[in-house]
């Protein structure tokens, strides 16, 4: 379909021309990410091309919005007959590897590109909250997936449409015009129209938080000493950070999707030095049938202790896990701070 150019004294009608192949279609898109977004979308940035993710290939691109959501796009021309029949099932293989990978592997895999677009996209002094909400969607499995391509049949919409009714995946058509110098995107799947009528522009992250992850703060805040309460409005996560301690090293509950994460992050390089003394209690027994793990990669490889608790059981056992852990802990951060 032709598009028009007018200024006040002539009308310049351009017509649609063909991307010479995929590698084409992808350059404009890591150029110009924002041609897969909807008006209500957070800013977002790319961080890398032909990302190679363990097991799955390579995704085409990776980018990631100003909220933290990672976002997986994968580039196809209606002639490349994948495009039809095997993309949507690389779409899954992608998403499946991706919610496995915590923020530091993904990290590693680009070589820092991924800190590094943040910290572009949203400035230093919030980049280490924004790489957090990075870290906490992957773990929650809240990533976005877009298919990317110059036209799509009836058959690929509807197949998309299958999945982003209990997926965030959309798939977004690219017309080229005037050698490429306009591009003009169409959503064929997005955002449900609800939720782009309701929701105002760049809120992304106002999610509200799991029931059982809700019962399991309320429940620890309740019996928590002054100064050890929870803090912070985050749907994934709450903080336990001590007036006395640096920020960056803090307790930490998180919400999988599974299991409520009883934490230790360090955070900076200020306080790294506590990996030597913490990193021993690997192994240790928290509750019956419960241990506490060494994370090394976290955060830059500063590293953290993990412990998981399933989601079935009361949330009086996540915070006697959190005590459990703060008991074996708390005297040797308070030995041993810088």
């Amino acid at each position: 379909m032709p598009i028009a150019i007018h200024d006040d004294s002539k009308t310049l009608k351009l017509i649609e021309e063909p991307f010479q192949n995929e590698l084409e279609l992808q350059t404009c898109i890591a150029r110009s990410p924002f041609l897969l977004a909807s008006g209500f979308d957070a800013l977002v940035a790319t961080v890398q091309r032909e990302v190679g993710l363990p097991g799955a290939g390579s995704l085409d691109i990776l980018n990631v919005d100003e909220m933290g959501l990672p976002i997986a796009v994968e580039v196809k021309l209606a002639r490349n007959p994948q495009s039809r029949r095997e993309v949507v099932a690389q779409v899954l293989d992608y998403v499946s590897v991706l919610k496995k990978l915590t923020i530091d592997e993904l990290d590693d895999i680009v070589k820092g590109a991924l800190t590094e677009t943040l910290q572009k996209l949203v400035g230093p002094e919030r980049v280490m909250s924004v790489r957090k909400k990075c870290g906490m969607n992957l773990r929650a499995g809240h990533i976005r997936f877009v298919i990317a391509v110059d036209s799509a049949g009836e058959d690929l919409v509807r197949n998309v449409q299958n999945i982003a009714d209990r997926d965030d995946v959309r798939l977004v058509c690219i017309s080229k015009f005037d050698k490429g110098r306009i591009l003009v995107p169409h959503m064929l799947v997005g955002p449900a129209n609800r939720a782009l009528a309701a929701a105002p522009a760049r809120v992304t992250d106002a999610k509200e938080m799991n029931p059982i992850f809700s019962a399991v703060i309320d429940a620890y805040d309740r019996v928590a000493e002054e100064g050890w309460k929870t803090h912070g409005n985050a749907a994934e996560y709450r903080l336990i950070s001590p007036s006395e301690w640096p920020k960056s090293v803090h307790y930490e509950f998180g919400d999988y999707q599974k299991a409520v994460g009883v934490e230790l992050h360090l955070e900076s390089d200020r306080v790294s030095g506590l990996a030597k003394h913490l990193a021993p209690l690997s192994g240790k027994e928290l509750a019956p049938d419960l241990t506490v793990n060494w994370d090394p990669k976290w955060y830059g490889k500063r590293g953290r202790l993990v412990a998981k608790v399933d989601k079935e059981q009361k949330p009086d056992a996540a915070v006697r896990a959190m005590q459990a852990l703060m008991s074996i802990t708390r005297s040797i951060i308070e030995r041993n701070l810088p």
